[in-house]
Order: C-alpha cells, then sequence, then structure tokens
C-alpha cells in the first residue's frame, strides 16, 4: 500500500488543504482539511446538507462531517458514480452505493477512504500517535500477552505499536461490521504476523462469529506511517 500521490481536482476556500488518491485496488484517498476555516456556507455551495443531528454540534464535528462526504463524492466519481451523497443507516455506518464496498475515517485533520468493486469486506482506519502513557494504560484492553510480545519485537517504539494494533483491530472491526452487524472487542481478533518492511500484518479471529468469520480466520492487512499517523486497511475477499 502506497500514499495517495495522485492529485484529485483542488477546493477553492482554503478549507481542503490537499486531496490524493491512488488507484489500487481498492482505490485510496485522503484529504488533508482545516477545521478553523470550516463555515456552515461550505455545505451550501458544495450540496452537501448536514444532517439534523449535527445542526447542533461544534464546528469541529461539522468540518469532519464535511470534509468526509467531499471525499467520499470525489471517491465513488473515480468509480463512476456522480454526485455521491454519503448517509448513515440508523446504526449510524456509512450507506455506499450498492456494488461498492467501502470504508471511512477522519482524524485530526484528516480523512481517509477505501473502495472496491470487488466484493470484499474492507475496512480502513486513521489514528494519530498516542502517547506512551495511554499505550500502556490500555495495554490490557488492546492485546494480549502474545501480542504485547510480537509488538516489542516491532523497530519502532511501544506506542507507535500500540497505535498500529489499534488502528489495525479498528479496520478490522469496520472491515466486519457491514457482514455481521455484531459488535466486537479488542481482544476478538489478535496480531499474528508484522512484516515492517513490508508494511503488512496478519491478524486472527479469536471468536466465532458466522461461517465465513469463523474462529480462526485470517484477515490481511496493510499499514502506512505518515508523519505522526498511521493508515491501515483490511481487505478480505468474500
Amino acid at each position: 500500500m502506497r500514499y495517495p500521490d495522485l492529485p484529485l481536482p483542488p477546493v477553492a476556500g482554503g478549507f481542503i488543504l490537499s486531496c490524493h488518491l491512488n488507484h489500487s485496488d481498492p482505490l485510496l484517498a485522503v484529504s488533508h482539511f482545516d477545521p478553523q476555516k470550516y463555515h456552515d456556507a461550505l455545505a451550501v455551495e458544495w450540496r452537501i446538507p448536514l444532517p439534523a443531528r449535527l445542526q447542533q454540534a461544534v464546528n469541529k464535528r461539522r468540518a469532519e462531517y464535511l470534509a468526509s462526504r467531499l471525499l467520499a463524492r470525489s471517491v465513488m466519481a473515480e468509480l463512476g458514480i456522480d454526485d455521491f451523497i454519503l448517509t448513515n443507516a440508523p446504526d449510524r455506518s456509512p450507506c455506499w452505493p450498492a456494488g461498492i464496498q467501502a470504508s471511512l475515517s477522519h482524524s485530526a485533520g484528516i480523512v481517509v477512504v477505501a473502495a472496491t468493486r470487488q466484493p470484499c469486506a474492507i475496512g480502513v482506519d486513521v489514528e494519530q500517535l498516542m502517547s506512551e502513557t495511554t499505550a500502556q494504560e490500555t495495554a490490557t484492553l488492546l492485546m494480549n500477552e502474545q501480542e504485547q510480545q510480537l509488538l516489542q519485537t516491532l523497530p519502532i517504539s511501544f506506542s507507535a505499536a500500540a497505535t498500529l494494533l489499534f488502528s489495525l483491530k479498528e479496520s478490522v472491526y469496520k472491515a466486519l461490521w457491514p457482514q455481521l452487524h455484531q459488535p466486537m472487542d479488542f481482544l476478538d481478533a489478535a496480531l499474528t504476523s508484522v512484516d515492517f518492511a513490508q508494511q503488512s500484518a496478519t491478524l486472527r479471529l479469536t471468536q466465532h462469529f458466522s461461517e465465513r468469520f469463523a474462529r480462526g480466520t485470517l484477515l490481511e492487512a496493510d499499514f502506512m506511517w505518515q508523519e505522526t499517523q498511521v493508515i491501515t486497511l483490511v481487505s478480505h475477499r468474500l
């Protein structure tokens, strides 16, 4: 997985700082935005209405919503679906067009979207590097003893390794939710291997969710670092 480097058409106004994609499959796109430059008139200008639940939300939350919907529309246009507006199901999961498997994540001024027409369970996540204190405090909730030992072998700090693990498990959850609509615990998937040179990893389900996602099912993932952020992508062919 490489960091998206093909520019999408620029957006005037200073809110969207950059927007790039790559044409891999799954297609991956990333957008950087400035929450301080958000104002409600942008949503009107770009014909992306804010839902009622965000009418009283803080600007940061509305900025994330607008930036993510704008990137989703650009990605769908690349797949031949014009003027797409991403909405949410009652469980807050995104409603993608028929025949499209996709996932979205945002964090601190960045939005990432992954999408494919292939029959895949797909999940993408972006996380900011957690502090060493947070990594230590959440270790027992996030990882088992074997995972902790594996993370300590990686050529990065424990906080960076814990951030990677957290993001990988978030991507697993996002990939499986549209298929199962079942909640998952962090320990329901275990990291079994990491190839840091190839930026790839494998996770194994430790619980039985369905015939397709039985205990022991292996899920392949890719990851990449960009400054203090990590992006992870899980894609599992159905």
